[in-house]
């Protein structure tokens, strides 16, 4: 597996997002920007420019929109085909999360908690057809009191998740707006949390170095992987039972003057078993964002340094640990035919 590196951003990567066909890659940067690329190649298509800080950003279904939430206090939407800013709609404070709801009807926002502004969660309509304003206010979620790192949306848009700095993740009921359960399994901030591709589960990401499993009904854990290091981010594999972290400690936060290259490993664990099963080592700082591929057949990640990294798997990695998954030894057919005799 050899890597393809994008090298066009001079600040810490933020995000790295395919969108629905995984033939794009988009990627958010502290250098105020959005690139965007061709997944096959590598091959630089575009940039959209923001006046700040890009901490997160979301793309359409169809690929026609991109959202961007900036450290200018605006949330934007640009013609992803064009390149052009459509409209922009400003906040109190830093935005720091946004996401589309499934349908693309609606956006979240999460502004930033600072200079006496508190952290909240407003949901905008969307409205792309509207030539005048493309975004109107809905309501917005109560605030918890502390720094939301991350908001996503829950199965069928009933429920919104939020990654907290204080080490919960608070679920909160969009039909009756309100805070409905808060889970507290962190000593450390929550850094992100990600979902698996039907929203049966998720997993939360800490800097704890702990990332936990969830029932997304029940809201159990299922399963704890321990790495030993500060885990930013995850993805979870559309097609195999495999769980990808990426994280690491900055450098200017460890007392020793030696970094171990090492802690910066991307690493795969078994979902089912919790081993660690495999490692790729290709960032010299902190991996800030982990994504698969809709169809599984490549992950790409963005580090502290700007690089970002697109691995297409080889045919190998799909015959991996086949002798792990159960398959009936009998088929119906057999039995059908034995009960008959």
């Amino acid at each position: 597996m050899r890597p393809i590196s994008l090298r066009l951003h001079d600040r810490p990567i933020t995000q790295v997002l395919f969108n629905r066909e995984g033939d794009l890659c988009f990627v958010a940067s502290k250098d105020n920007s959005v690139s965007l690329w061709y997944t096959s190649d590598g091959q630089r298509i575009g940039t959209y420019r923001c006046n700040g800080v890009v901490f997160a950003i979301d793309v359409s279904q169809d690929s026609k929109y991109l959202v961007t939430a900036s450290g200018d206090a605006h949330l934007r939407v640009f013609n992803v085909k064009e390149g052009r800013e459509l409209e922009k709609v400003p906040f109190d404070v830093v935005c720091r999360s946004v996401e589309f709801a499934q349908g693309d009807k609606q956006v979240l926002v999460v502004n930033d908690q600072i200079m006496g502004v508190q952290a909240c969660i407003h949901i905008l309509d969307f409205e792309p057809e509207n030539v005048a304003k493309k975004f109107n206010f809905a309501y917005k979620l109560p605030t918890p009191g502390c720094k939301i790192l991350q908001a996503t949306w829950g199965p069928l848009n009933k429920t919104i998740l939020a990654a907290c700095e204080d080490g919960a993740i608070r679920i909160y009921d969009t039909e009756k707006k309100t805070l409905i359960n808060t889970i507290i399994e962190h000593t450390k901030p929550v850094q992100r949390i990600e979902w698996t591709k039907h929203k049966i589960m998720f997993v939360s990401c800490s800097k704890d170095g702990i990332a936990k499993l969830y029932d997304s009904k029940t809201f159990k854990i299922l399963k704890t992987f321990d790495t030993g290091r500060p885990i930013n981010t995850a993805g979870i594999s559309p097609i195999k039972p495999h769980i990808l972290f990426g994280g690491g400690q900055s450098a200017e936060s460890v007392t020793t003057s030696r970094v171990d290259s090492s802690q910066f490993k991307v690493r795969f664990y078994h979902i089912a078993y919790g081993d660690e099963i495999g490692g790729l080592i290709g960032h010299i700082g902190p991996v800030h964002s982990v994504t698969f591929t809709p169809d599984g057949k490549t992950f790409a990640t963005g580090g502290e340094e700007g690089l970002v990294q697109i691995n297409h798997f080889d045919d190998s990695y799909f015959n991996f640990d086949d002798d792990l998954v159960y398959a009936p030894t009998h088929n119906i057919s057999n039995n059908n035919n034995n009960h008959q005799e």
